[in-house]
């Protein structure tokens, strides 16, 4: 009888492993070199001189099964099938035999999984499949919503409806498949492009190497094939993880998130290697050529050349799964294996996945939501972190039929339940941000406390009315909890103020900015307080941020604090000056210049988006008030491209922007408040040279490709809503689902106005504006029942 909590040596930390003395010296001939007895030992036979026996290959290559069963076994199944000592001795078996016959190594050799020399960088690579991300919902109201918006879901009522799985905190990683084989894993990224990981990946346990051909009956391996996961860090590997970077005097991970994410982005595979990563696959898509109106018979050529080398080559060669993979896609339900979601589960498990032991089918919604409930009380139980749970409709045709609209499906939630840890902790001050647009935010600053795994030292708190409506003084004792789990949120005062001891402050909002002594000013219909410097440093910095930031002209490598830094030392003060810096800039920074590589690296960023950037992510990247990044994609085909902005601007400015202002009212999606915004903002003869330092340096975004389109028959056609207060996702993605759905988007409050939206802490001005103009206000469930 074996103990089942073994731990080899592959899971420690700080140890390399064993190594042996083994030789593949003559020895007797014998009809097998290792045996299986009913208690799964194993017993590699040696010679009669007792060094290790003559290896032929077909042996070789079954050690090398042999060893990945025992592993599947430990790792994905968590289902030992020998001792630790017995697993050693063979690993080392194979390790040897392959250190004498190189030339036999197999790609999915379990001793190839210790990872490899450091890499020099993460290639981009490009997903066949979007991977999309979810909508949430917070209660069952929300779900009866999600129910609603179904309908018939699948052509047989006695197939479970939905199926509710762990929404596991980890990062996703995309495997691609060739005939079982796998040739790349890659990082979600933005859902079209992430970063090619696949060395990193490798050395993950609980990612097969090579798929099993379907086994006890189940589904074979499809040709091409991509499957989606989660990688985690089991809350003892990471506790381990951070007591081994203590003893090193190193920083520990906040939570096991970070960590396993920080853990598949190290460029050297063999730390990656080094930590017990789990991956949990949850999602099949299988994949066809993509012929786009038929092949020519060189193409078809060209690409089962490629294929075949996909399996053939070692090592395998990313330009080539590129050239494979850019010419698959999705192949349709009708045509595919699987007719559910739960038959893609255990085909996945049959092929040599993990796969999450608590999923569950459910026969409709009133089950869905028995076991959302009894899966939330099992959640404190688990190894490893989970961020709520999904809700899947389980029929593939009906997945398919509802498609997804912006980036969410519309056959899938995330049931966000709202999180009970409540903590107190003591206010020690309330400080204030000054955002790009010169909104003052005040932050309230807190004795640090662990909350929900991280430890928590800030919180925002909006606006005044907030800071007002909560009764916050200086040295208070407050309750703080994470809303939806994630966002640091102080609920207000513990014990109502009991505890006070004289000793606390009132605070008020500051008269001037704190960034430049400027005047500080409140509009009359919003809660927001704006510095109306427009030289204030603080909004120089954030504006830079935000266009260099990723949601819009993504600068790599270009942080904040090296932003403060090209300011403070005089070489830029808006974000076009980037474009007119130089190597013996950076070199030479007050205090101390960045090192040549990092310098070198920056203006190669800096270069790759002059002509790489869209006209809208640079449109967004202007900062203009009201103008995100959905609406900067409806905006940008009314402007044409930069050039064409400056000439206009530069000869006939009136008339230009009332021509500009008349379109934008007449597309869906833009109100009169956001063209108002452009209007004032384009009109300011300091945008214009701003535009032509932009034009100077050598930026050339790219033109759109042809006008936005609009839903003009949508389910929200000739409905204008308003959004406030905090979301289950950022406004911006509310508002494209609006727009999509053939609705308008307003920032104001008016007559025309058809709803206000308000999540959670709305904002006073629009739900007085809702209630002086006679408008219905509703919650973000409500708005998506009508998508």
């Amino acid at each position: 009888m074996y103990v089942q909590t073994w731990v080899p040596w592959v899971l420690c930390l700080d140890r390399p492993p064993p190594t042996t003395q083994f030789t593949a010296t003559p020895a007797r001939r014998v009809r097998s070199r290792f045996t299986m007895n009913e208690t799964h030992d194993l017993h590699v036979l040696h010679g009669d001189d007792g060094n290790g026996p003559t290896v032929t290959l077909a042996e070789y290559r079954e050690l090398v099964a042999r060893l990945a069963k025992f592993a599947h076994a430990y790792y994905v199944l968590d289902a030992p099938l020998v001792t630790d000592d017995a697993y050693d001795r063979l690993y080392r078996s194979v390790e040897a035999v392959e250190a004498r016959n190189p030339a036999w190594v197999v790609p999915d050799s379990p001793t190839r999984r210790v990872g490899g020399p450091p890499l020099a960088g993460f290639r981009k690579a490009r997903h066949p499949a979007p991977l999309l991300s979810l909508a949430n919902v917070f209660d069952s109201d929300g779900l009866v919503a999600f129910d609603r918006r179904i309908g018939v879901a699948g052509p047989d009522p006695e197939i479970p409806r939905y199926t509710v799985e762990p929404k596991l905190d980890g990062l996703t990683l995309a495997l691609l498949y060739a005939d079982g084989r796998l040739v790349r894993a890659a990082t979600r990224g933005d859902g079209e492009i992430g970063e090619e990981v696949t060395p990193q990946a490798t050395t993950i346990r609980t990612i097969p190497l090579t798929l099993s051909m379907g086994v006890n009956g189940g589904q074979g391996v499809p040709r091409f094939l991509m499957i989606r996961g989660e990688v985690t860090l089991p809350l003892d590997a990471f506790a381990r993880l951070n007591e081994a970077r203590d003893a090193a005097g190193e920083a520990n991970y906040q939570n096991p998130r970070n960590a396993a994410a920080g853990s598949v982005r190290q460029l050297d595979p063999r730390i990656t290697a080094s930590r017990a990563l789990r991956f949990t696959a949850y999602t099949a898509t299988v994949l066809t050529l993509d012929e786009g109106g038929g092949a020519l018979p060189l193409d078809q050529l060209a690409f089962e050349a490629d294929a075949a080398d996909l399996v053939a080559s070692d090592p395998i060669d990313q330009d080539v799964v590129t050239r494979v993979f850019d010419r698959l896609r999705p192949l349709g339900v009708a045509s595919g294996p699987f007719a559910t979601h739960w038959e893609a589960l255990l085909a996945m498990r049959d092929w040599g996945f993990r796969t999450n032991p608590h999923n569950r089918q459910c026969v409709g919604l009133e089950e869905a939501v028995a076991v959302l409930a009894d899966l939330q009380e099992l959640r404190a139980t688990w190894d490893e972190e989970t961020d709520g749970l999904v809700v899947k409709v389980n029929d593939l045709a009906t997945q398919e039929r509802l498609g997804s609209v912006a980036k969410d499906p519309r056959w899938a939630v995330a049931y966000k339940v709202a999180v009970s840890e409540v903590v107190v902790t003591r206010l020690l001050d309330i400080a204030v941000q000054i955002g790009r647009t010169g909104a003052v935010t005040p932050l309230a600053v807190l004795e640090p406390v662990r909350l929900g795994g991280v430890t928590v030292s800030s919180a925002t708190l909006h606006n005044d009315d907030q800071v007002r409506a909560l009764d916050l003084r200086i040295g208070d004792w407050v309750r703080v909890q994470r809303a939806g789990g994630v966002i640091p949120a102080i609920l207000g005062v513990d014990l109502d103020g009991s505890r006070r001891d004289g000793q606390e402050t009132e605070w008020a909002f500051p008269t001037a900015c704190p960034a430049c002594d400027g005047p500080i000013a409140r509009d009359g219909d919003e809660a927001v307080a704006r510095c109306t410097n427009a030289s204030c440093p603080a909004q120089r910095s954030a504006r830079v941020r935000h266009f260099a930031g990723r949601s819009a002209v993504d600068i790599a490598g270009l942080g904040g604090n090296w932003i403060d830094r090209l300011i403070a030392s005089g070489l830029i003060t808006s974000a076009a000056d980037l474009y007119h810096l130089t190597l013996p800039d950076l070199l030479a920074i007050d205090g101390q210049g960045m090192g040549e590589i990092l310098a070198r690296k920056l203006c190669d960023a800096i270069d790759r988006t002059r002509r790489q950037t869209s006209l809208a992510r640079f449109l967004f990247g202007l900062g203009i008030r009201h103008v995100g990044s959905e609406t900067a994609e409806l905006v940008a085909p009314l402007v044409g491209s930069l050039d064409a902005l400056c000439d206009r601007l530069r000869t006939d400015r009136d008339d230009f922007l009332g021509s500009l202002g008349a379109q934008m009212l007449e597309t869906k999606g833009v109100g009169p408040v956001v063209a108002q915004s452009v209007n004032d903002a384009l009109s300011n003869p300091a945008m214009l040279e701003l535009l032509e330092r932009f034009s100077a340096g050598g930026m050339s975004p790219v033109p759109p490709a042809q006008s936005p389109k609009t839903a003009e028959d949508g389910p929200l056609s000739g409905k204008t809503f308003v959004l406030t207060g905090a979301m289950s996702e950022p406004r911006e993605s509310i508002a494209a689902l609006v727009v999509a759905a053939g609705g308008k988007v307003s920032d104001s409050v008016s007559g025309a106005t058809s709803f206000v939206v308000a999540g959670e802490k709305p904002g006073s001005s629009k739900i007085k504006g809702a209630a002086k103009h006679s408008v219905t206000v509703i919650n973000e469930e409500a708005l998506r029942s009508m998508l």
